[in-house]
């Protein structure tokens, strides 16, 4: 029995053995697939949380370049899309193979204007362009370095470089001229804003007119900018090709006439040197001055007139005796914008502000008669005190029309718009009403406000 008893026990602690050998290895089995299922959670939450970081998004800037530095070249190596980088959906808008083309090509109107820039999240930047001729638009890799001052900052062999649209050559020998076309406010395709002047053509395509400046376009060929002798206010830019000289000197149209872009399908290039009429003088440099954009005048110096140590310099120092009259350069960092080296033929543009009035003499006229009116002596304390308001807030300035706004502003200010004819002398009763100011333009000798009271 006690054998019996010994067997019995044994078989029962073998089963409780095998029975917790089953319950162990059953827990491990579960213990393992449920850790294998937490790191498989774990690595998708890491997937999705990876995935969000590596969006690319794009931060949008605007752009500020000189009206001439605003113009870029493609490289032929990257395509333009309608978004920048690598956003969702972006599409090509001009392929590798286009941008080669238009690498090679010399027509100003495949050149680029820039007119934006944006910034990935990623650090990289594209730039906004748009084709002078307007058939391709949108964004292209412009590199890692922010350009929005300067499209110099453009990472080389990136898609586009900075480029020129013109460059200045020389004036005729005969700056005498009659033109045979329409004028621009730019040469065609060398602005974004480009376009014929607002003046009727037949107002002034029978007038006389004078070169005053002359520029090469990308395909070289040879534009004016001309002056009516009569008309001030009747001026712009015309193919040389579409001129004639006033006198019997042709060599002007007959040059021209080579590159005539009606006639041409070649990307031809003119060459200055090769016609000695038409090569600029040894040693001489051109000044160009500009004001709010406008033409004021041309000055031809001597390369040795800019020298400091023997070495050509145009700065505000080098050029100060050459600046016309009542005239004065800009404080902007575009001041003076050269064409590249100083050297002979060269041309820099300056761009300047009228010089204000330092000194004032207001005089009032009646309106219908033009008589000069006498104020009583408190008026005259009150117009000088006007008058120094115009000189303190720069309205008078030397060679230029006055702005009628503002000095109607200012005499607001001083409760002059109704003048009692007690304090003029003119018989009657009431008063006078401002309605004008005479608007020639203000002579540096004798500053003269005159102001029309009806």
């Amino acid at each position: 029995m006690q054998s019996f008893l010994k067997k019995t026990v044994y078989a029962g602690l073998t089963l409780f053995a095998l029975g917790s050998l089953a319950s162990l290895n059953s827990t491990a089995a579960n213990a393992k697939k449920h850790v294998t299922t937490k790191r498989v959670v774990k690595k998708v939450k890491k997937g999705k949380y990876t995935k969000k970081q590596n969006k690319v998004t794009a931060t949008y800037y605007k752009v500020h370049f000189a009206a001439n530095a605003a113009y870029a070249k493609s490289n032929g190596v990257v395509s333009i899309m309608n978004k920048p980088g690598k956003l969702g959906n972006a599409k090509v808008v001009a392929n590798k193979a286009t941008m080669r083309r238009l690498a090679k090509s010399k027509l100003p109107e495949n050149v680029f204007h820039v007119y934006g820039m944006a910034k990935t999240n990623t650090g990289l930047y594209y730039a906004h362009v748009v084709t002078l001729g307007g058939k391709y638009r949108g964004w292209i890799y412009a590199g890692k370095n922010d350009f929005q001052y300067n499209l110099g900052n453009i990472t080389k062999n990136t898609g586009i470089s900075a480029t020129r649209t013109l460059k200045y050559g020389p004036n005729p020998s005969d700056v005498n001229v009659k033109i045979l076309d329409r004028l621009w406010t730019y040469p065609k395709f060398s602005r974004f804003n480009a376009r014929v002047i607002s003046h009727k053509k037949a107002s002034y395509i029978n007038d006389d007119f004078i070169v005053e400046s002359a520029v090469y376009n990308t395909r070289g060929w040879l534009y004016y900018y001309v002056q009516d002798t009569k008309k001030k206010n009747v001026n712009g830019w015309i193919y040389s090709g579409s001129t004639s000289a006033r006198n019997v000197k042709k060599h002007t149209k007959k040059t021209s006439t080579k590159n005539d872009p009606a006639k041409t399908s070649t990307d031809n290039k003119q060459n200055p040197t090769t016609t000695t009429t038409s090569t600029p003088k040894p040693s001489t440099y051109n000044l160009v001055f500009k004001y709010n954009g406008n033409f004021v005048s041309t000055k031809i110096v001597n390369l040795s007139d800019l020298s400091i140590n023997g070495t050509p310099v145009v700065n505000p120092d080098t050029i100060a005796k050459f600046i016309p009259n009542n005239y004065q350069i800009t404080t902007d960092a575009n001041a003076i914008n050269t064409d590249g080296p100083i050297v002979n033929g060269g041309t820099a543009i300056i761009n300047l502000n009228a010089v204000p009035a330092t000194r004032l003499t207001i005089a009032i006229r009646q309106k219908d008669t033009g008589a000069l009116l006498t104020p009583s002596s408190d008026l005259v304390t009150t117009l000088n005190e006007a008058g120094q308001d115009l000189l303190n807030q720069k309205v008078v300035l030397n060679g230029q029309s006055i702005n009628a706004n503002a000095v109607k502003s200012i005499l607001t200010n001083r409760n002059l718009l109704s003048i009692d004819q007690s304090k003029l002398s003119t018989t009657g009763a009431g008063s006078l009403q401002f309605v004008g100011v005479d608007n020639t333009a203000i002579d540096a000798n004798n500053p003269t406000v005159t102001l029309y009271y009806k």
